[in-house]
């Protein structure tokens, strides 16, 4: 399996466009910033994203048992962060490397993983955008915010219940060469996503998904303490973090870059 040469450049691309921030912006405040930076921080900053990758890891290995794909935790654990090594790939698509690696290493069909990845894709939104409302509602925000949520929500599982516009979608996505490898057979991929959305996992997933994005936005609230910024409140962290994650995602440029921070630096 070769490793696509792209990702190297979306990489390189990364590390000029924040070069570029730099450069046109006062680098010196920005080092004084960082030289103000609480160090004794960092390792609960760092055990805390650490942490926040639990649920997602029980999420995915749930999602491959409701689908009669049996992998060791240990094996599992592994692919999983095969895949978290390519969020930054446009709409985290690279992560789609756990397909191809279950196919190389265990024979299980792509037709049969992939669709679980692009579930764990939709329980990562849905769960950003619940998170997002319940700070919302709570802080008294912009109702219209809510209505749009809410929109982006019912719009999402409409897409992904309803049959006929599902395999329209898939029919359209799979004539792409990147994706044409997935196109084996449409009809059984709508029952893996059909089977990985029941009420029931449905459910543990939306719980552990929401409580990713409150594990992840308590990291994103230490790092703002650790530069002594504490007149925001965690449920507004919450809240500003998921919805900017979701304004880069929804750009489909790679890792949301530029996206997502002006989005946080905006809403901040």
């Amino acid at each position: 399996m070769k490793f696509d040469n792209r990702i190297i450049w979306i990489i390189i691309a990364s590390v000029g466009l924040y070069g570029v921030f730099l450069f046109f912006t006062d680098f010196d405040i920005i080092s004084k910033q960082i030289s103000n930076f609480k160090y004794e921080f960092l390792p609960l900053i760092l055990i805390t994203v650490s942490i926040s990758w639990i649920p997602l890891l029980i999420r995915w290995h749930l999602l491959l048992q409701k689908n009669n794909i049996c992998i060791p935790i240990k094996k599992s654990f592994l692919l999983f962060l095969a895949g978290m090594s390519m969020v930054i790939t446009p709409g985290h698509v690279g992560e789609l490397i756990k397909s191809q690696l279950m196919k190389t290493l265990y024979a299980i069909p792509r037709t049969k993983t992939a669709p679980i990845i692009f579930i764990e894709k939709f329980y990562d939104l849905t769960g950003a955008i619940i998170a997002s409302i319940i700070g919302i509602i709570i802080l008294g925000m912009d109702l219209n915010l809510i209505f749009i949520s809410v929109a982006i929500l019912f719009g999402i599982i409409f897409l992904i219940y309803y049959r006929p516009i599902f395999e329209l979608i898939l029919k359209k996505i799979t004539k792409t060469k990147f994706f044409s490898k997935y196109s084996e057979n449409i009809s059984d991929s709508f029952e893996i996503v059909r089977n990985s959305t029941t009420p029931k996992i449905s459910s543990i997933s939306f719980v552990l998904s929401i409580s990713y994005w409150i594990i992840i936005s308590l990291a994103v609230h230490l790092i703002l303490i650790s530069f002594e910024i504490d007149s925001i409140s965690i449920l507004r962290t919450i809240s500003i973090y998921s919805s900017s994650v979701i304004i880069g995602a929804v750009s489909f440029i790679p890792g949301g870059m530029g996206v997502t921070e002006g989005s946080l630096i905006g809403l901040f």
